[in-house]
């Protein structure tokens, strides 16, 4: 058996692209369509990484990476967020402060997931492919750091506040 990922996006585009992409690289592919469905099928599948869509119905992205990551069973399981709409350093944050391991922006290429998939969890069950591990986030250096971190670290706090908002509602 192939290693599992899940996949949690409302898109039923991607859902299938995705299904398919993986699948054809040897890896088992469960999917999900909101945020809540996506921890239930955590839960079921156990599965050996998550890519998951920031924004999502029921459950915000933020708020689904903030429970794997509170669960002992799962705080483990490398978390890649996708994203068509949040294209700016925020991103950066999530991976800084262990919300996410790793993200990528919507439109992606292909070849770019696969290559951060096989970085966290190596090539699907049968198939090797010659993709090279995904690239590490680059690090700003500590005076734009200094320069930035209050406005950056404000910012997601207010993004991951509405999220929490969203979620009861």
């Amino acid at each position: 058996m192939g290693k599992k990922i899940a996949i949690i996006d409302d898109d039923h585009v991607i859902q299938e692209s995705l299904q398919e992409l993986c699948g054809d690289a040897g890896y088992q592919v469960s999917v999900a369509g909101d945020g809540i469905a996506g921890y239930e099928l955590i839960v079921r599948e156990k599965p050996d990484i998550v890519v998951a869509d920031i924004l999502l119905p029921r459950m915000h992205g933020i708020a689904l990476c903030e429970k794997i990551r509170a669960s002992e069973e799962f705080k483990r399981i490398p978390v890649i967020l996708m994203t068509g709409v949040y294209k700016d350093v925020n991103l950066r944050m999530y991976v800084h402060k262990g919300l996410a391991d790793d993200f990528i922006e919507k439109p992606f290429r292909e070849k770019d997931l696969l290559a951060k998939i096989e970085h966290f969890i190596g090539c699907g069950e049968e198939k090797v492919l010659a993709h090279p591990a995904a690239p590490a986030v680059s690090d700003p250096g500590p005076a734009a750091k200094k320069q930035s971190a209050r406005s950056l670290e404000r910012d997601l706090d207010d993004l991951v506040n509405w999220a929490h908002s969203k979620d009861k509602k």
